[in-house]
């Protein structure tokens, strides 16, 4: 058995190996001056079943992914088993208007051609698992940052909307802690309101949690909403931190911390998925 490590994913590569006691086979990737990427792996992987850790975010992981697939086939491995932390274009599940493509169903379908089973974190949704017809299996980091959030002494933890209520909970229960989800309220024609449904954040030390954040624009203006509110500390969370552009500055001015886990290797990856793949090995 070989764990590849993929250079989207140095740290978490690292993780698993110490974690699992791994061999393991480094790829140099470059890009060539008109834009191309070259992959090579370090050493034979002639007969060995193989562990690529790769996210795709950004774009050019993606490529390097299918790149060193194909170089694991290529040269001999006995199986290919991709885990993809991070797993991009998963917002389009279906088809919302006509003509559109369905990316979540395309990239699966090209990951699958050289793979034998396919592990990812919080996908956007499960429906993605569906489009594979290898074993593909979808693992949440929700408990995991349940147990960091933990270091907070949090009174409340808030899902940013009614969609994400089955993660908060589990985080949640996983240390005892109360719960709830953010509700806008239209005032007037100008005018919404972003307010806990059920719980009064008012002197409470609230977790904001999310599977991802990307602009950070949700999370931006609830953590605003809830200090008008009179919470004593707001904190942000999520398994995949994108953060384009400025986004962790913009949050952590207004935070009082920002942290994510290690599917994107970024700022604030303060907590590691590596024990949800202990299973994988």
């Amino acid at each position: 058995m070989k764990l590849i490590k993929g250079p989207g994913s140095p740290k978490l590569s690292e993780r698993l190996i110490e974690r699992n006691d791994l061999d393991y086979v480094e790829v140099e990737s470059k890009i060539f001056p008109d834009g191309e990427i070259y992959v090579k792996l370090s050493k034979s992987v002639e007969d060995e079943d193989c562990y690529l850790v790769q996210t795709t975010y950004p774009n050019r992981r993606l490529l390097e992914l299918f790149f060193i697939q194909d170089a694991l086939i290529g040269n001999g491995a006995r199986s290919v088993n991709v885990i993809v932390p991070y797993f991009s274009y998963a917002r389009q599940d279906q088809m919302f208007k006509e003509g559109e493509s369905i990316s979540s169903r395309a990239i699966a379908e090209r990951i699958q051609i050289q793979a034998d089973s396919f592990y990812s974190v919080d996908l956007h949704s499960e429906k993605i698992t569906d489009f594979f017809k290898i074993e593909a299996d979808n693992y949440t980091a929700m408990r995991l940052l349940g147990v960091h959030s933990e270091l907070y002494e949090p009174d409340l933890l808030i899902s940013p909307d009614e969609g994400g209520i089955d993660r908060v909970k589990m985080a949640a229960d996983e240390i005892d802690t109360e719960w709830d989800y953010l509700e806008k309220k239209r005032l007037d024609g100008e005018t919404v309101e972003i307010k806990p449904k059920n719980i009064e954040a008012e002197g409470k030390k609230v977790v904001i949690l999310d599977d991802i954040i990307s602009t950070g624009g949700t999370m931006m203006e609830a953590a605003r909403q809830l200090l008008e509110q009179g919470a004593d500390q707001v904190h942000a969370g999520c398994t995949h931190g994108l953060f384009v552009d400025d986004a962790f500055d913009k949050l952590d001015e207004i935070c009082d911390s920002v942290f994510c886990t290690d599917t994107i290797e970024s700022n604030g990856c303060e907590v590691t998925v590596a024990p949800l793949f202990d299973s994988v090995f």
